[in-house]
Protein backbone atom coordinates (compact mmCIF):
# COMPACT_ATOMS: atom_id res chain seq x y z
CA UNK A 1 0.00 0.00 0.00
CA UNK A 2 2.48 2.39 0.79
CA UNK A 3 4.89 1.96 -2.62
CA UNK A 4 2.10 2.68 -4.29
CA UNK A 5 1.46 5.63 -2.51
CA UNK A 6 4.89 6.99 -2.93
CA UNK A 7 4.75 5.61 -6.67
CA UNK A 8 1.30 8.18 -7.27
CA UNK A 9 3.12 11.29 -5.45
CA UNK A 10 6.50 10.50 -7.57
CA UNK A 11 3.98 10.79 -10.38
CA UNK A 12 2.40 13.71 -9.47
CA UNK A 13 5.36 15.83 -8.26
CA UNK A 14 7.02 14.37 -11.97
CA UNK A 15 4.00 16.01 -13.68
CA UNK A 16 4.32 19.22 -11.88
CA UNK A 17 7.58 19.72 -12.82
CA UNK A 18 7.12 18.54 -16.70
CA UNK A 19 4.79 21.53 -16.51
CA UNK A 20 6.58 23.95 -15.29
CA UNK A 21 9.48 23.32 -17.57
CA UNK A 22 6.92 23.77 -20.59
CA UNK A 23 5.72 26.58 -18.99
CA UNK A 24 9.08 28.23 -18.51
CA UNK A 25 10.20 27.19 -22.09
CA UNK A 26 6.98 28.80 -23.75
CA UNK A 27 7.18 32.17 -21.85
CA UNK A 28 11.21 32.26 -22.06
CA UNK A 29 11.77 32.23 -18.43
CA UNK A 30 9.07 34.87 -16.97
CA UNK A 31 6.12 33.29 -16.37
CA UNK A 32 4.58 36.35 -14.64
CA UNK A 33 4.25 38.67 -17.73
CA UNK A 34 7.51 40.22 -18.59
CA UNK A 35 7.71 43.10 -16.34
CA UNK A 36 11.30 43.93 -17.25
CA UNK A 37 11.24 44.51 -20.54
CA UNK A 38 11.55 48.21 -21.95
CA UNK A 39 9.30 50.51 -23.47
CA UNK A 40 9.79 52.00 -26.43
CA UNK A 41 9.17 55.58 -25.71
CA UNK A 42 12.57 55.10 -22.88
CA UNK A 43 15.64 55.98 -24.17
CA UNK A 44 18.93 54.13 -22.49
CA UNK A 45 20.87 56.96 -21.26
CA UNK A 46 24.18 58.23 -22.94
CA UNK A 47 27.42 58.85 -20.97
CA UNK A 48 29.87 61.20 -21.62
CA UNK A 49 33.41 60.80 -22.49
CA UNK A 50 36.13 60.60 -19.62
CA UNK A 51 37.21 64.42 -19.45
CA UNK A 52 39.58 64.51 -16.35
CA UNK A 53 43.20 63.19 -16.53
CA UNK A 54 42.23 60.22 -13.93
CA UNK A 55 40.09 58.77 -15.91
CA UNK A 56 41.80 58.99 -19.45
CA UNK A 57 45.76 57.53 -18.03
CA UNK A 58 44.82 54.19 -15.97
CA UNK A 59 47.51 52.21 -15.76
CA UNK A 60 46.94 48.65 -14.00
CA UNK A 61 49.28 48.09 -10.67
CA UNK A 62 52.78 46.60 -11.51
CA UNK A 63 52.81 47.59 -15.19
CA UNK A 64 55.67 50.25 -16.44
CA UNK A 65 54.56 53.37 -19.05
CA UNK A 66 56.15 52.17 -22.05
CA UNK A 67 58.99 54.54 -23.22
CA UNK A 68 58.60 53.70 -26.80
CA UNK A 69 56.87 55.89 -29.04
CA UNK A 70 53.80 54.75 -30.83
Amino acid sequence: MEGGVAFFLLLIIGIVVVVGGIALYVTGGALLGGGGKRRVEEKRPVHKRPTSPSHEKVELAGVQPDDRDA
